[in-house]
């Protein structure tokens, strides 16, 4: 839970209109096919996460803002693709379903590295896992049918569609609330 003089923040690559109407097609699909999971997230909420910060003084946007300004400026802006299911978390029980990313996933590695060095200058442990990009869909599995892999669709079963991402965005998070993330700042990719 955050204080009224912190945020819950993380940094992100928003989805187009077009890439977030298809993906919420897909998540429909998939949760009417009788899969169960706790949390389904609103379409409003899709974002390719490139560091989550979590909980902080509602001043770090502002210390934050010019370095992310910076990073993103140097990096042209993406194409990439939403393509293919998966999961993370136990293979019985998986904590998070997942729409895959496709596309200049090269150019999209070193612009996560940028942020991340941006946000480890203000302080910022990095992250020890090696970055995995993709679209939460769901989280925590809550049974129905037992989990197994080939309740998902095989890659080439769902529609796909590339969009142009320009630009990376600090979210706020409001737990509780649907949708739940806030826009708080867009720093434009310009390279």
């Amino acid at each position: 839970m955050t204080s009224p003089s912190e945020d819950r923040l993380f940094i992100a690559v928003p989805l187009a209109e077009s890439a977030k109407q298809l993906v919420s097609g897909w998540r429909q699909e998939l949760e009417s096919s009788g899969l169960r999971f706790q949390k389904w997230l609103h379409s409003a909420d899709y974002h390719i996460t490139l560091k989550f910060i979590g909980n902080t003084p509602a001043s770090t946007l502002p210390e934050l803002a010019p370095l992310l300004a910076a990073a993103a400026s140097s990096h042209p802006p993406l194409r990439l693709s939403a393509a293919g299911t998966g999961t993370f978390g136990p293979k019985d029980a998986p904590s998070i379903l997942w729409a895959g990313v496709q596309g200049d996933l090269d150019a999209l590695q070193a612009l996560q590295r940028d942020v991340e060095a941006a946000c480890a200058s203000l302080g910022f442990e990095p992250e020890d896992r090696p970055y995995r990009p993709h679209i939460t869909l769901a989280r925590r599995y809550s049974g129905g049918l037992h989990w197994t892999r080939e309740l998902l669709p095989a890659p080439g079963d769902l529609p796909s569609a590339s969009w142009e991402a320009d630009k990376i965005a600090v979210y706020r998070t409001h737990m509780g609330r649907s949708p739940m993330y806030e826009r708080a700042a867009d720093f434009e990719l310009r390279g």
